[in-house]
């Protein structure tokens, strides 16, 4: 990409243009926004102003042109992550700068930004880059404190201290480079002693870069006694000191071989993807067992359902959602579910018929809205979305008309391709939250910047929502978080086990990880840092979604069992329903994608699942749905919801409504009429029954359970 750095001045600015380097991205110009002339230090919620006089030299000892304008905006509604444009709000001075940009350097489609913990410096950034069609570049976005700064003092990154705002640290350590032993030292035993953040992002302190590997015209250069430590100028804050210049710096020119390539050794970790083994490592498919007994299989291969009623015909006049789309209550999860939404179930005639997937899409979705506004519902309340597309290559045009219909904190999605039946281009199932309106910033998470701690948002959603105690995962593929890319066997075949790791290691020799396993190991890592930052893991999984492309499924039980294994090595405790389903394809050519369920609470589980294998008749589809059915109703009176899985044909299913009507209405004929229904075809289910079998049916049945009959 071609990339502008946002620059205060700070070391994690700088050294974030180290890593846009490092991964091959341009680097055209730098950018920064400056306090107003006389002002040393602004009131900012966004911004680092102290030690802004150093900028123009900076940018001169990177060679790098400078683009500059002053703050004239002021912080406001700083209570929310969740941006919205206001005139005169500071973060409006950041359009206006990355738009000069534009103006000056066309080809810029990427901005480096060097946040490591702030969520409401990120999504400021990000608001207006999305605004203005640039990537954000965030690498060091989650990194662990210690190890960045261990990484910035190993590449020689002389960060200078420009101000201190921390107990422990006073006016004597204004001008200190973090390459100093003792100050490196010092704010080390200070973060073990008292939590300080060592990178300072609680504003413990602030720093200048005099000096870095991507410096290559000089490095700036003070005479002795050019700095001083002052007061802060307002008098306010007890202890905080400034950095003071009696001199501007000057640039000292470098050697030859001092200059840098644009390759840096220390940044080296992240080439053969060894910082994602080190920060979660690669659990090779020999040590499944150490986590998973074979009596696990229970996990995704639940016992045969009992026998039913047996099944007769719908009775007269028994109304199964064929006058349109429904919405139930989901038992005491505070969640309401939607039966299948597409053009056949929204009766959008011959406009829907006629329609590409992305105005197909948009069309649903406008009656979807229209539909729900009737029970004074709306899209703004969905909290999660399935969707399902006919044919993948359409994935960029129906996710740009799907951002039309849910903007800020939009909801945690899957998206699969499955073959829907002929003229269905798009189909949904919602999950609403029972109460009205958008979710507070602390119960959504939308990371859209592309950094090294998990796979950035590929499209108008969030990572999670949380709905009550209950938390919804969007899928997660196995992009690898700082390409988005998926792992090469090259990258993930370079992997150095660590000492302890011995035995993995001589695994890892003799059997090759396939590219599924370097895929699912790189998404069970986004999983687990996206549950760790919504205060979840994995021993709160109830559900999980597997679903893998159609080329790389092999053996359902075996990736349910490595996948459960990932979970156990985190949380012993776990014990989820794993669902397999093959389809075939999914988003960016990945093989495997997997979304979550997850609640925290001891609430009995709020879903039951139950399998069968039949032939493709009526009365053997009727039999089957009853069985399923009816094992379902065992110990609960009433189902809300019902979601209905089949495989290997979409052809199948006008006899699977069929079928599933007349087992509701012999099992269930007080209720069975109430239930939202929702149709998914897969190309298999990974049963075991229907292995050695072919042209069989392979059904799963999820029932969400009404309140009364969860607990």
């Amino acid at each position: 990409m071609h990339v502008v750095g946002l620059i205060s001045g700070g070391k994690d600015s700088v050294w974030n243009l180290h890593y846009c380097e490092q991964f091959g991205h341009e680097i055209v110009c730098v950018a920064n926004l400056a306090p107003p002339d006389g002002v040393t230090e602004l009131d900012s919620y966004m911004y680092q102003t102290v030690g802004s006089e150093l900028v123009e030299t900076m940018a001169s000892a990177m060679g790098l042109p400078l683009v500059r304008r002053s703050i004239t905006g002021a912080p406001t509604n700083v209570d929310s992550s969740v941006y919205a444009p206001q005139e005169g709000d500071e973060v409006e001075d950041l359009t206006l700068l990355l738009q000069e940009v534009l103006e000056a350097y066309p080809d810029v489609n990427a901005v480096s930004c060097g946040a490591i913990l702030s969520d409401y410096q990120r999504c400021r950034v990000e608001h207006v880059c999305s605004r203005l069609g640039l990537k954000v570049l965030a690498f060091l976005w989650r990194q662990d404190q210690s190890l960045l700064l261990e990484q910035m003092i190993e590449g020689q990154l002389d960060a200078r201290i420009v101000k201190v705002a921390c107990m422990g640290l006073d006016e004597r350590h204004i001008g200190k480079s973090i390459l100093s032993a003792n100050f490196s030292a010092h704010i080390m035993a200070l973060g073990k002693k008292w939590g300080v953040h060592v990178c300072g992002e609680g504003g413990e302190y602030e720093s200048a870069v005099f000096d870095a590997p991507i410096y290559r015209s000089g490095r700036l250069c003070l005479p002795e006694g050019a700095v001083e430590a002052v007061a802060h100028p307002s008098g306010e804050g007890d202890g905080v000191a400034l950095m003071q210049l009696r001199e501007l710096p000057t640039l000292e020119e470098k050697g030859q071989e001092e200059a840098s390539t644009g390759r840096f050794e220390v940044l080296e970790v992240y080439d053969s993807l060894q910082y994602y083994h080190n920060t979660f490592p690669r659990l090779p498919r020999e040590h499944v067992p150490q986590f998973v007994a074979p009596e696990d299989s229970s996990c995704w291969c639940p016992s045969s359902p009992s026998s039913g009623p047996a099944p007769g015909g719908v009775p007269p006049g028994a109304d199964f959602g064929s006058s349109g789309p429904r919405l139930r209550s989901l038992g005491h999860t505070e969640l309401l579910g939607s039966s299948s939404l597409d053009a056949r179930s929204m009766q959008l005639g011959a406009a829907g018929d006629k329609a590409s997937p992305a105005e197909q899409c948009g069309l649903v979705l406008t009656a979807a809205e229209e539909w729900l506004r009737a029970q004074k519902r709306s899209l703004e309340d969905v909290a999660f979305a399935e969707v399902q597309v006919s044919d993948m290559a359409c994935f960029d045009s129906v996710n740009q008309e799907y951002s039309r219909h849910f903007t800020s904190n939009p909801p945690a999605r899957v998206c699969i391709e499955t073959s829907l039946p002929e003229g269905i281009h798009v189909r949904f199932r919602l999950l609403l939250r029972a109460a009205e309106g958008p979710p507070s910033s602390r119960d959504a998470l939308r990371v859209q910047s592309i950094s090294t701690w998990a796979m950035a948002c590929i499209g108008p959603y969030s990572q999670a929502q949380r709905v009550a105690g209950r938390l919804l995962s969007s899928g997660v593929l196995g992009l690898v978080p700082h390409s988005m890319t998926l792992p090469s066997a090259e990258a993930a075949g370079n992997i150095r086990f660590s000492e302890g790791d011995e035995d993995a290691a001589a695994d890892a020799l003799h059997t090759a990880p396939t590219q599924l396993e370097d895929e699912l190991w790189i998404l069970m890592r986004s999983l687990a840092h996206v549950l760790q930052v919504m205060g979840s893991d994995f021993r709160d999984a109830q559900l999980a979604q597997v679903y893998v492309a159609g080329a790389g499924a092999g053996s359902a039980a075996e990736l349910c069992a490595h996948v459960l294994a990932y979970m156990r090595r985190a949380s012993p405790e776990a014990q989820p329903r794993l669902c397999f389903a093959e389809v075939p394809r999914l988003p960016k050519g990945g093989c495997v994608e997997i979304a979550l369920t997850c609640d925290a609470s001891e609430a009995a589980s709020s879903f039951a699942v139950a399998e069968a294998v039949s032939n493709s008749d009526l009365p053997s589809l009727r039999a089957a749905a009853t069985q399923c059915l009816s094992s379902l109703c065992k110990a609960v009176s009433r189902i809300d919801a019902l979601q209905v899985q089949y495989g290997p044909s979409s052809d199948l299913e006008p006899l699977l409504q069929e079928a599933v009507q007349a087992a509701l209405s012999a099992v269930c004929p007080g209720w069975g009429a109430d239930c939202a229904l929702s149709w998914m075809p897969v190309l298999s289910l990974g049963l075991a029954d229907a292995s050695s079998s072919t042209g069989q049916v392979q059904l799963r049945l999820i029932g969400f359970l009404a309140a009364d009959s969860a607990s």
